[in-house]
């Protein structure tokens, strides 16, 4: 049997796994309660059915036209945020001018019966339209009509200090209005507009207000996206293809000390969860193209690509345990127990329980790396609509993207990788290095800055990934990577969510308990629990 985990191993970690979960509640879980006890609204945000039907009522009302189609998704001001965040004005921004400029909105794209599109913005907590550009074709106004009703239309909406004559027009053709008046830290105001002649009358067909960052933070945004793409696509896309092809060839160098029979299930669990999580995240890419119409032909489209896009994935998934499974057993260590083997379903028990502290540690360690980061190198986040909870279309099966990133993450750069490094260096730590590097280089490109943030958090946090899975095996590994991504993606369902989202977060939280428990039962049945120590399978653990 495998003796990866000794029976007393919990009590290692339980005192650290306290202290952490401490840390975590404190600097994790707090701040973000805290954050919204302190927006200054008596109700939460509306449903999108609300702002679907505040918009729709708002656009037929300003174009007398009738509304065939409306979509709601949340969309986000990423620069202004990233500012905010940075400079750390959002919570003076949030009281001074939230309420009619809101840096978060839900996008309402709406067509018309009879031609034409358009894009409102509904304020997510009070439902007002506080912005819109509708494209409908019509005559335009003369250019003192349009800037006096686009004037008018401003000290409406309560934006003083701008008369008719400080209107002026773009190349573009759209009307523009600065507000120095209106400022947060380095960013000013400015009102973008456009009218047309509807019914007789000059109506202003888009108003947006937006304060617009500094250009050298802009600059600097623009610079850091291009150098992570850059990574990204050579240390983790290209590095993942080079893994890919090697554990093909590794998988038929190796084939008889493995079989092409292992890592089906996982698998087929990979690409049922993988294709859920693409499927569910359409309106974050449809927020992502902002006023890019995206009309149902794309989405199929879209939604084929990604279907397809999931057999090479898969394939990789597969491929890589199979191979890993050979490397390890050629080198002589035992970190996939088998289902067959006696005390099989005693060490994944054991696997989930230790998976839960180790868990525990590694979120409370994470805003520990943060904190340092943000004092160091000026560390800063913003919003990505990409990952909004509020664009999952059901928000109840978000935390599938835990499973899918756990057992394809784990399998690739775990598994196959350090096994693969392993046996060209001789030395397990070293051998975890580099596949470590290529995972973390695959989050650059979320929303943090500077983007070697992710990368440096990552380096860490891999690394004890590494440690867990060469100590503990693979499959606490991949447990304590599934129970960590499940409690940060389940902190958004119950911050957003409703009680069945919440419920869904628990669920979640709480499946290693019953996969384990179900595992451990049938193996009692199927094999029994008679330990018997196969021999030469020694723990990987102590070569490192």
């Amino acid at each position: 049997m495998t003796t990866l985990i000794k029976e007393k191993e919990w009590k290692k970690y339980i005192l650290a796994a306290l202290l952490f979960t401490i840390i975590f509640v404190v600097l994790e879980v707090a701040p973000m309660i805290a954050s919204t006890s302190k927006l200054p609204y008596d109700n939460g945000v509306i449903a999108k059915e609300e702002a679907v039907n505040r918009a729709t009522a708002f656009a037929e009302t300003l174009t007398g036209r009738t509304v065939e189609r409306a979509h709601a998704f949340h969309q986000s001001d990423k620069l202004l945020n990233g500012y905010l965040a940075k400079e750390k004005l959002i919570e003076q921004y949030v009281n001074e001018y939230d309420e009619k400029l809101p840096t978060d909105t839900f996008q309402v794209n709406v067509t018309f019966g009879d031609g034409g599109t358009g894009f409102l913005y509904v304020h997510m907590y009070t439902g007002e339209v506080v912005a819109w550009n509708m494209l409908p074709d019509e005559s335009m106004p003369s250019d003192q009509l349009q800037k006096t009703v686009i004037a008018e239309l401003m000290l409406e909406r309560g934006l003083r200090g701008v008369g008719v004559e400080d209107i002026w027009l773009a190349d573009n053709g759209s009307w523009v209005a600065d507000l120095p008046d209106y400022k947060i830290g380095e960013a000013e105001l400015q009102v973008t507009a456009r009218t047309a002649t509807i019914q007789n009358k000059p109506v202003v067909t888009q108003f947006k207000p937006v304060f617009h960052a500094p250009d050298g933070y802009i600059q600097y945004v623009k610079k850091q996206d291009f150098w992570a793409g850059v990574l990204t696509g050579v240390g983790y896309l290209l590095m993942s293809i080079v893994l890919c092809i090697l554990a093909i060839i590794y998988a038929i160098l190796y084939r008889k000390h493995t079989s092409f029979k292992y890592g089906i299930l996982l698998t087929v669990v990979f690409l049922i969860a993988y294709i859920i999580m693409n499927v569910n995240m359409l309106d974050g890419i449809r927020a992502s193209s902002g006023e890019d119409y995206m009309g149902e032909g794309v989405i199929v489209f879209t939604v084929l690509l990604t279907l397809l896009m999931t057999i090479p994935m898969a394939g990789s998934v597969y491929i890589s345990i199979v191979a890993g499974d050979g490397l390890w057993k050629a080198q002589g260590f035992h970190v996939w127990p088998r289902f067959r083997e006696a005390g099989y379903g005693q060490y994944v028990w054991r696997s989930m329980g230790l998976a839960y502290l180790l868990a525990l540690i590694m979120l409370g360690l994470q805003p520990i790396i943060f904190r340092a980061l943000e004092a160091i190198i000026g560390t800063w986040g913003t919003s990505d609509v990409t990952m909004s909870p509020y664009n999952m279309k059901l928000l109840w099966l978000m935390p599938v993207l835990a499973w899918a990133a756990a057992i394809s993450e784990e399998a690739v750069f775990r598994f196959f990788g350090i096994g693969l490094f392993r046996r060209w260096f001789r030395h397990s730590f070293a051998a975890a290095i580099l596949p470590t590097l290529f995972w973390a280089l695959g989050h650059v490109m979320y929303p943090f800055y500077p983007s070697t943030t992710r990368l440096i958090e990552l380096m860490i946090i891999g690394l004890l990934f590494s440690f867990i899975f060469i100590k503990y095996g693979f499959i606490t590994a991949m447990f304590t990577h599934a129970i960590f991504n499940s409690v940060a993606v389940g902190s958004s369902l119950f911050m957003v969510g409703n009680t069945a989202d919440m419920i869904s977060a628990i669920f979640f939280i709480v499946l290693p308990v019953l996969i384990a428990y179900v595992i451990k039962k049938w193996h009692e049945k199927r094999v029994g629990g008679t330990p018997a120590v196969p021999p030469g399978m020694p723990d990987p653990s102590s070569r490192l």
